[in-house]
């Protein structure tokens, strides 16, 4: 046990991942009350130990209660807070509770989500210092009604902070589906009962493929008809049907190549149709109990170069999914799909194109053809601009329209294909209309679709786009100062929507608040948080790839040009690196010119571990191969990947010359060939001399 503070009766602290003994206590406590706080595997307690994220109450050396919980987005939220039956009414629930807001009070405070059909629930949550903030419908099979509780730590937030998280979706194969049809007391429901607790609820979205349907062909009749009819519940995700048939062409070539036994029976056909299928459809995560599938085939998978749908798919059964959600979405919840097609181009919409645009009706949200077709002719009557995105072969992937209007950049329609890079696209739009808007001096973008799909939605949430009535905005804050300028330039944008002011930012903010602020207000700087700076030197056959500078004559990969989220590999080696922080990318002299600042990146999370586990979880985010991973780690055995977000490349690269020529009057290294501290106020110089003249 570590980090002991005492009080009355009871001691308090992290349980030590070492400590065995009291997390199987702490799991037996859990598993007793499923029926209300919903199972969690085992993984998730251990995982959580190791991570400083379980807090337990003793009393005479045995536990009591426990505390489990997550910390993502500026807050803390509780997934278990539970007490032994003996010891309810004696005040251990609040004493954890207290206990976790104290050790965390930096965050923006703790957030729970409860069921409403609990006795009392409402008081109880209330007793603990909770307030309800909203309410919203369970991802359960009853689709119960339940509320957001929050108990606040008094720093300023944002609305953004008690959204309901983004869901990442998963596919599930004929077994899961059957498990989670089964009744809770059925004994085939207990081993995937974990896919309905709230712990997950939040966080996955649990989809069918073309590879369960190929399923339920080969069952007998008398159950055909019922279990189609089960997986009716539950959305559908299809990609190509060509693009799985040559994904399951090259996976079974492989699986025949190294299996013993060459001779694939029914059985494998169906598991390689239902790998070909979720990878085709964009799945980074297929749900199987299956052995063979998961030990036997998926390795053979993992070794398929090339393809980065299947490089970006994980065969893994419910009881790690939660360890992997944390691996994939600790810092964004969001991972870039591969692109096929080697590009994109934007043009705007002809006379003649609303047959295209159409294509785009959004049958699901309950949109009529004929409702669209005279959205689309009143924006263009209206003086909108109308987009279309296609591939380089012509095919249109997503639409959308913007009209600048004085301070406010509006978008009546923003639509994406239903295709694996939705969510990418989606997400690098979005982000491009706040580029646009403050390219033409708007304060704020506004989405006023009726009909955006939940792809939408969900990248609009990522993108810090902030939900207020039946709109979407986005502000435009441009403003690098300390917080009370922000504040007020912030206060400009949000009088454009009526929303009322915002809190007054005090002086050192905490660097995971100041990060929040700065994703929702962007490309507001504050000068005056507690957001640590840092100079990171990058070679310009790296920078091209990752951050798109210098440019050169051979296409960007398009999985990097439209990411939001990129990793960079540097030596192990200890540096004064630390998350959250704020990266200025040095570019290394060479054939397009001598040695310069040329952008600035959010620094979201610093990985370390050796170079093949890194380069196996991050490969589709960087530009490195595995043998340049190596080379970063040098002669350690431990490579660092940072995960950054946010990146803003400067209209004018400041180049060294000019930096030396600042450290006349201000402080600043004079060498950046590791990482190194830079201090706010030169950052702050160095960002206005790149973005001087940005219009």
């Amino acid at each position: 046990m570590a980090c002991m503070s005492s009080g009355e009766e009871l001691t308090l602290g992290y349980v030590a991942a070492s400590d065995g003994r009291t997390i199987e206590l702490l799991i037996d406590q859990g598993n007793r009350a499923a029926r209300t706080l919903g199972l969690l595997p085992r993984a998730v307690y251990y995982e959580a130990a190791a991570e400083d994220r379980l807090l337990a109450a003793w009393r005479g050396g045995e536990p009591v209660g426990y505390a489990l919980f997550r910390l993502s987005w500026g807050r803390v939220a509780l997934t278990h807070l539970c007490v032994r039956e003996d010891f309810r009414g004696r005040g251990v629930a609040r004493r954890l509770v207290d206990e976790v807001s104290t050790r965390h009070h930096a965050r923006l405070g703790l957030l729970a989500k409860c069921r409403d059909d609990y006795p009392d629930i409402a008081l109880i949550w209330q007793a603990l210092g909770f307030g309800a903030r909203s309410k919203t419908r369970g991802r359960g099979r009853d689709r119960a009604w339940m509320t957001y509780w929050w108990r606040d730590h008094g720093h300023p937030h944002l609305y953004s902070a008690l959204d309901e998280p983004a869901t990442l979706p998963v596919a599930i194969d004929l077994n899961i589906m059957r498990d989670l049809s089964a009744s809770f007391e059925a004994e085939r429901s207990r081993r995937s009962r974990v896919l309905s607790s709230p712990e997950l609820a939040d966080r996955i979205e649990l989809v069918v493929t073309r590879g369960l349907d190929r399923e339920l062909q080969a069952q007998p009749e008398d159950l055909h008809a019922q279990l189609a009819r089960q997986a009716t519940r539950f959305p559908r995700r299809r990609g190509p049907e060509q693009a799985a048939a040559e994904l399951f062409e090259v996976i079974r070539k492989a699986v025949t190549t190294q299996l013993p036994n060459p001779k694939l029976d029914q059985n494998d056909i169906g598991d390689i149709w239902q790998i070909a299928e979720a990878a085709a459809a964009g799945m980074t995560i297929l749900l199987t109990w299956d052995d063979k599938l998961r030990q036997v085939i998926a390795p053979i998978v993992r070794q398929i170069e090339g393809i980065p749908e299947l490089a970006n798919l994980r065969i893994i059964d419910p009881d790690h999914l939660v360890i992997r959600l944390d691996e994939i979405t600790h810092s964004s919840e969001y991972q870039p799909k591969a692109i096929e097609g080697g590009g994109y181009s934007v043009e705007l919409a002809g006379a003649d194109s609303e047959h295209e645009l159409m294509s785009f009706l959004e049958e699901s949200k309950g949109e009529k053809r004929g409702h669209l077709r005279d959205r689309l002719r009143e924006i263009a009557r209206s003086g909108h601009e109308r987009l279309i995105v296609r591939t380089l072969v012509g095919e249109p992937v997503a639409c959308f329209s913007r009209l600048h209007s004085g301070d406010l950049l509006r978008v009546s329609i923003f639509r994406v294909d239903a295709r694996p890079v939705a969510e990418t696209m989606a997400r690098y739009l979005l982000w491009s209309l706040r580029r646009t808007a403050r390219q033409a001096g708007a304060k704020a973008v506004e989405i006023d679709d009726p009909h955006l799909s939940e792809v939408v939605i969900r990248a609009a949430s990522h993108e810090s786009y902030q939900r207020i009535g039946d709109r979407w905005y986005s502000w435009i804050v441009e403003a690098t100062g300390p917080g009370a300028e922000i504040t007020a330039m912030a206060n400009e944008a949000y009088r454009i929507a009526e929303v009322g002011p915002a809190s007054l930012l005090a002086p050192h903010l905490p660097a995971v608040t100041a990060a929040q602020y700065e994703r929702t207000w962007w490309p507001a700087k504050i000068t005056d948080s507690d957001l640590p700076h840092f100079v990171v030197a990058i070679q310009e056959r790296w920078s091209s790839d990752l951050l798109g500078v210098p440019a050169v004559l051979t296409p960007r990969p398009d999985e990097l040009a439209l990411a939001r989220e990129l990793v960079y590999y540097r030596s192990g080696r200890s540096s004064p690196l630390r998350a959250p922080g704020r990266i200025l990318w040095c570019v290394s002299g060479g054939p397009s010119g001598p040695r310069r600042f040329v952008g600035t990146s959010l620094l979201d999370a610093i990985d370390t571990d050796t170079p093949d586990a890194l380069y196996s979880r991050l490969s589709h985010y960087g530009v490195f191969r595995l043998r340049h991973v190596k080379e970063a780690a040098g002669d350690s055995d431990k490579v660092q990947a940072l995960r950054v977000s946010n990146t803003e490349i400067f209209p004018t690269p400041v180049l060294w010359s000019s930096y030396l020529g600042l450290l006349d009057a201000l402080p600043g290294p004079r060498g950046v060939l590791a990482p190194v501290k830079m201090p706010v106020a030169t950052f702050e110089a160095i960002y206005k001399l790149g973005t001087s003249n940005r219009r």
